[in-house]
């Protein structure tokens, strides 16, 4: 593994608009987006297809008066959420991508809070709009109306034919600064923050993740479009280069249509890797080649531990699941398990885990295809910069955002000196890696003033075979705030519990914490367990949502 080498060539665009300009010429008849339907069949895109649908419909909401205003996306991935997106943005109205996830009333408080004009609206959330005339509505699949998405596209083209360079002319005058879309935080602690991204911040962060990570030509995200994360590094970082992105609508899918599209890169978090590492493992199980697996895997970490070359470990198994192309994984959104990334890694597929807020549009960094740390979140983004003050990671660079939407003072909570706080803890090493060691808002503070980061403590707890998903935290012991017992909620794996009784898994998994303890200072140890019949609630992007208990 080189320790440093050249970045990456690749395209920059200012705006939306920009790239829509230069796309078709660029990219033609590339294919640009596949997606699949209930029965598993491929619709795919090209270039110039998207360009034009998306000029089209542009064209229409400047006709709706929509530039400069706020449009609401409300429903699941799809081709049609990606072109509305561009359209909207193109000129210079702001898009607002609503978590479907929530319940009814937070999803219409997302869309009022954010002043939104009007909303575009999947077949699954049409219920939403029924019985309520906060808004107009564009429908994203055709139903009929004269608001479908069919309609208006075809009103587009029309107009297109006449009024294209009106049209250029309106995208050629949205500036980098202006706010390209209002996405709201996930939200693991307290409320969920409306995030202002300017086109710069957004174009910016999409273009030059490429610069640091070789993804290939065809790349797949499952994640939801409504989240930083997936929109920006997973759409836009790949139609910006012009390779063909396989966007998964239905979630349920997400499997299925991996395998079908067959990519080179997967965009993932890790409860979705953990699944996709099951599925192969019942796979080699199914061919009998599980232990064989398995040795392959402890082979592989004694070499690496010498730093030895291996050579991977393959077998139809993996095409089953994964598709005969797939070389790269990249991970965010919650810390990776190491030892998940190398049992892949055994496998011949590269993992590389990067981290960002939404705040930073969102990506901050992540390792190099050949200049990677396993327990390390990688290196900066081209422009990017770092320092860490008293532990917590601030951040300045063209991708951080401009402000918080309709709270000022939130805005200015969040910045010291001109860089944006995190709430990350963290450090630098000097390779200039950046490694995360937790939340700050999550730290336990005893009244001794010794410090505990819950995190470190969880993944020494994940490691007990019989942990599914586990949170630590400082359960009140007294009158006082700092007066507090370090404790753990466990939620044990059902498929390796199976035939245990509560009691019998309880006393197990005590006995294990048990042995931890031995080995950790007497502030760090876990007192107090607690079992959950149920996972913990997550996020749209699988993080847990940290509480108090």
């Amino acid at each position: 593994m080189r320790l440093d080498y050249p970045l990456n060539n690749i395209y920059t665009y200012d705006t939306v608009g920009e790239f829509l300009q230069e796309a078709e010429a660029r990219f033609g008849d590339r294919p640009a987006v596949s997606v699949y339907d209930g029965e598993g069949k491929e619709h795919c895109h090209t270039y110039r297809m998207l360009v034009r649908d998306a000029k089209a419909l542009a064209l229409v909401l400047l006709d709706m008066g929509m530039a400069g205003k706020h449009l609401a996306i409300v429903g699941e991935n799809s081709y049609e959420w990606l072109l509305i997106f561009l359209a909207c943005s193109a000129i210079g109205a702001a898009a607002i991508p609503v978590d479907v996830e929530q319940q009814d009333e937070k999803i219409w408080q997302c869309i009022r809070f954010g002043d939104s004009c009007m909303a575009a609206v999947s077949r699954e959330y049409e219920f939403l709009f029924q019985n309520t005339r906060c808004c107009p509505v564009l429908y994203l699949w055709d139903n009929h109306d004269a608001r479908s998405l069919p309609a208006l596209l075809s009103d587009g083209y029309r107009a297109l034919k006449d009024r294209e360079k009106e049209l250029d002319l309106v995208m050629d005058q949205v500036q980098k600064e202006q706010t390209a879309a209002i996405i709201y935080t996930s939200g693991t602690i307290s409320a969920p923050k409306p995030v202002m991204l300017s086109h710069g911040n957004i174009m910016y962060n999409a273009c030059h993740a490429q610069a640091l990570v070789e993804t290939g030509t065809k790349a797949y995200t499952c994640l939801p479009l409504y989240h930083a994360y997936s929109l920006v590094c997973g759409a836009l970082n790949v139609l910006t280069q012009g390779q063909h992105l396989g966007l998964n609508g239905r979630v349920k899918n997400w499997m299925r249509d991996l395998r079908l599209f067959s990519p080179e890169m997967i965009l993932l978090v890790p409860m979705m890797m953990e699944s996709l590492i099951r599925s192969i493992r019942l796979e080699q199980t199914r061919d009998g080649m599980r232990e064989e697996a398995k040795k392959a895997l402890k082979r592989y970490e004694s070499r690496k531990r010498y730093h030895l070359s291996c050579s991977p470990f393959t077998h139809r198994a993996m095409t089953r699941v994964l598709g005969d192309s797939l070389f790269l994984i990249i991970c965010g959104g919650a810390q990776l398990n190491e030892r998940l990334a190398r049992e892949f890694r055994c496998y011949g597929i590269n993992v590389l885990q990067g981290y960002g807020v939404t705040e930073c549009g969102p990506l901050i960094c992540v390792n190099r295809n050949r200049r990677y740390r396993e327990n390390s979140v990688g290196i900066l983004l081209p422009g990017t910069r770092v320092k860490i003050q008293d532990g917590e990671i601030l951040v300045k660079g063209p991708s951080v955002f401009k402000g918080y939407y309709k709270a000022q003072e939130e805005t200015e909570k969040a910045f010291s000196e001109g860089w944006f706080c995190t709430g990350d803890l963290g450090y630098r090493d000097r390779k200039g890696f950046l490694y995360l060691t937790g939340r700050k808002k999550n730290l336990v503070v005893f009244s001794s003033g010794k410090k505990v980061v819950p995190e470190e403590l969880e993944e020494l707890i994940a490691q007990i075979p019989l942990v599914r998903e586990v949170m630590v935290y400082g359960a009140s012991n007294g009158q006082t705030a700092d007066d507090v017992k370090l404790s753990a909620v466990i939620y044990a794996d059902p498929q390796k519990t199976k035939g245990m009784t509560s009691y019998e898994v309880l006393e197990r998994i005590q006995e294990e914490i048990y042995e931890l303890n031995k080995k950790l200072p007497f502030h760090k140890r876990i007192q107090l367990i607690r079992m959950t019949e149920a996972e913990f609630k997550k996020t749209s992007i699988q993080k847990i949502r940290r509480g108090r208990f």
